[in-house]
């Protein structure tokens, strides 16, 4: 019994510390791949590319890559999904009809 008033006590005292190592990373795609360890995200940037015959193009370029294990996955998706339904919800709240008077005037 004593060993797991002792574990609680350990648990109570560790503090949550925020550090950012980088500056942040714009990215505007993302490949996932799955293992039945673990989920890798790779992030991503289409970028504007010109070949050697001066063809205008696109190219993906995947500059960061973070494994993840499948329960932090499912925490990420999980929080994802609350900022993105919040998001939208906040969307919704403007009326349609407001909406078409400020692009129709």
């Amino acid at each position: 019994m004593a060993e797991v008033k002792e574990d609680k006590q350990r648990r109570t005292q560790v503090q949550k510390m925020v550090s950012l190592k980088e500056d942040g990373y714009y990215s505007n795609c993302t490949m996932v791949e799955g293992t039945p360890f673990d989920i890798s995200i790779l992030f991503g940037k289409i970028r504007p590319r010109t070949d050697e015959k001066g063809q205008a193009g696109l190219v993906e370029v995947y500059e960061r890559q973070v494994y993840l294990s499948h329960l932090q996955a499912r925490a990420l998706h999980d929080a994802l999904s609350r900022s993105l339904g919040s998001v939208s919800a906040q969307r919704a709240v403007v009326p349609a009809d407001s909406a078409k008077k400020e692009t129709t005037q």
